[in-house]
């Protein structure tokens, strides 16, 4: 990548230098007992790398990721279409930055982003707006908007969540069906958590999934539908504790889900693996001396 870099040093002027890149890899094994008391078990791989390009441009850097950016905040990994995704990703501020590349599959398709993450403060509340918008070549456009407050007391930690979304491939899914949804769902998630140390906001974000947590505990209730019903509710608890030497931390996730498609009859998983963090520098925040992260 250096290599690749320095193509694009002018003539005569020093070459800035790469900083080492950021690579997150989760592998996790899913057990789950569906509704009819069917036994599943899943693997899942959770990627993300960046790769900075400063002599191509400062704010440009190269991404490899498994993350599905068309579905909403609070939605389970399961749910995800874990195919690899090369991108450039472009920063004009740091909340406002846009996305170009490649999912990779047995029928590669183009995707873009456009996202907008502003951090807002109100008393004691962090507050966390998103809205993006993305095109896929196969699936057409979609448009996700969500809104998280992020309170703390002491190591306690409460986040409340929303989320909109309307996409072209479900509302032909809810023509087809006469479902009525017009392409839209909703989200909303309320997350109470003990939480003794966070992973840096500037690297990952804040997230209502606790991806962002290095070490505690969490309880998160999620409502999912379409106007005028819900379709399903989700009880999650969220366990991560660091391993060694705060790169490699284990991650449990059981989780119990009542789906109106399976006449609201309990279905029970259960998620469990590592997640290593390969950052050149610090990797989590220490607790604040008020006692809060």
């Amino acid at each position: 990548m250096e290599r690749i870099d320095r193509w694009f040093v002018r003539k005569g002027a020093e070459p800035l230098p790469v900083p080492p890149f950021e690579l997150r890899l989760g592998l996790y094994a899913l057990p789950d007992l569906d509704a009819a008391s069917r036994f599943h078990l899943k693997g899942l791989l959770d990627l993300d790398a960046k790769v900075y390009l400063p002599n191509v441009d400062r704010r440009l850097k190269l991404k490899v990721t498994t993350h599905d950016p068309t579905l909403t905040p609070g939605a389970p990994p399961i749910e995800a279409r874990r195919a690899g995704r090369i991108g450039v990703e472009r920063n004009w501020r740091d909340d406002f930055h846009a996305t170009l590349g490649l999912l990779t599959s047995l029928r590669p398709q183009l995707y873009t982003h456009l996202d907008w993450s502003p951090t807002w403060t109100a008393g004691h509340w962090k507050v966390y707006p998103f809205e993006r918008m993305y095109w896929e070549s196969k699936d057409g456009a979609g448009e996700i908007t969500s809104l998280m407050g992020d309170r703390w007391q002491g190591f306690w930690n409460l986040r409340p969540a929303a989320s909109f979304k309307w996409s072209e491939k479900k509302r032909e899914t809810d023509w087809t069906t006469q479902t009525g949804g017009r392409g839209w769902e909703w989200e909303v998630s309320l997350s109470l958590g003990y939480i003794t140390e966070l992973l840096r906001e500037s690297d990952i974000g804040r997230r209502i999934s606790g991806g962002d947590m290095a070490k505690g505990t969490s309880l998160r209730f999620s409502a999912f539908g379409t106007p005028g019903q819900e379709n399903r509710y989700l009880l999650t608890c969220f366990l991560k504790r660091e391993l060694r030497n705060r790169w490699i931390y284990c991650v449990v996730m059981p989780e119990i889900e009542w789906n109106r498609a399976n006449r609201w009859r309990r279905e029970y998983r259960l998620g469990v693996g590592i997640e290593l963090l390969f950052w050149h520098d610090r990797l989590a925040s220490s607790p604040a001396p008020r006692g809060a992260p």
